[in-house]
């Protein structure tokens, strides 16, 4: 009962942080345009005086806010000016994702999907797998390479699919491969493929706006000869703080807990540990996929690329030797606590 009680708080958490992140993306949105009115209005708009004439303004259909004249004023007028398109922006934005998320995730992985006569061993190795905890099988999904690793994606019973790379089905046997759709299975029950998806698009429109504010900086730096090494200086700070506020972003969002738990579901699912222990063993020889973007790498089953950030720290993963130590701590664990008691105190997974 208690494992239940547990599992039922983690999949509501990741359903709340998936609201909060989409509550607070025109928010962030706002904030960073703010700082490109703010740095655009000192950087080119100012006097000698640092302050900028009426006349500025009206040029830009803006009212002074406060009267000071100051570039902080001329930024308040056009976040007041222009809130209302930046938050239909988000709308529109987040609706699209929606409504194609399925399809911007597997062209960014070149993912193909598959059908039951194309891969008959993956539809028969996974059909159990569904049955048993009422899920409708996912669309299934091959990537033509030759690294091997999985992943699941959708927002919704609509979009819910499991991709796995061609190395990964050729060299895994079947109790292997059960392991891995377990796991992928797990992070779908889980609510992980939702909040994941939520979080790369809402990443990938704040890194789109990051890169209009590091080059609009570029441009001011030519065109104003006084003041460059402090528009650099400043430019440094905002892109710092801009790659600071996303990585708490991602850490707030991304717990490395969700993989543990994924690895006990596919134990759960499958009631063989070492089955799951082998195939990371092998995944990790070769995982990564070096054409699909690094915010998409996260929803994979292995990301090699994270365990070297900031030494762990933001990373996305926890790495594969703890993941088999939690596992082989398993074996010996009743399936009851599997999900809940043994994981967290193995390979500091929070």
């Amino acid at each position: 009962m208690a494992a239940a009680l547990g599992l039922s708080t983690y999949k509501w958490n990741n359903n709340l942080k998936s609201v909060l992140l989409l509550a607070a993306f025109p928010f962030l949105l706002l904030f960073l345009l703010s700082l490109m009115f703010l740095v655009f209005a000192w950087g080119t708009l100012t006097d000698f005086r640092g302050l900028i004439g009426t006349y500025t303004f009206e040029s830009y259909g803006l009212v002074p806010v406060t009267g000071s004249h100051s570039p902080f004023d001329f930024t308040l007028a056009a976040i007041y000016a222009y809130w209302p398109f930046v938050v239909g922006a988000a709308v529109v934005w987040m609706v699209i994702a929606y409504g194609f998320n399925d399809m911007m995730i597997h062209a960014a992985t070149g993912a193909k999907e598959v059908t039951r006569a194309e891969a008959p061993r993956l539809y028969k190795i996974i059909e159990p797998l569904c049955i048993s905890r009422g899920l409708a099988v996912p669309r299934l999904f091959i990537i033509d390479t030759d690294a091997m690793n999985a992943y699941a994606s959708g927002i919704d019973k609509r979009t819910y699919s499991i991709t796995v790379t061609r190395a990964l089905l050729d060299r895994l046997d079947d109790r292997e491969l059960e392991a891995v759709l377990g796991h992928e299975i797990t992070h779908i029950l889980d609510r992980d493929v939702r909040l994941l998806l939520v979080t790369i698009v809402f990443v990938g429109m704040i890194s789109f706006l990051a890169q209009m504010l590091w080059r609009s900086l570029r441009v001011m730096s030519f065109r104003r000869e006084r003041g460059n090494a402090g528009l650099v200086i400043l430019a440094a700070a905002v892109i710092a703080g801009i790659g600071y506020l996303l990585a708490l972003v991602l850490r707030f969002a991304i717990s490395r807990r969700r993989e543990y738990l994924a690895d006990a579901g596919s134990v759960e699912l499958t009631k063989s540990p070492e089955a799951l222990i082998s195939a990371l063993r092998k995944i990790s020889e070769n995982a990564d996929v070096p054409h699909v973007p690094t915010e998409v790498r996260q929803m994979f089953i292995e990301n090699p690329l994270s365990s070297s950030a900031f030494s762990n720290l933001f990373a996305t993963h926890p790495p594969i030797e703890d993941r088999i130590r939690v596992l082989e701590q398993l074996e010996g664990a009743p399936l009851h606590a599997r999900r809940e008691g043994s994981v967290p105190s193995a390979g500091n997974p929070s």
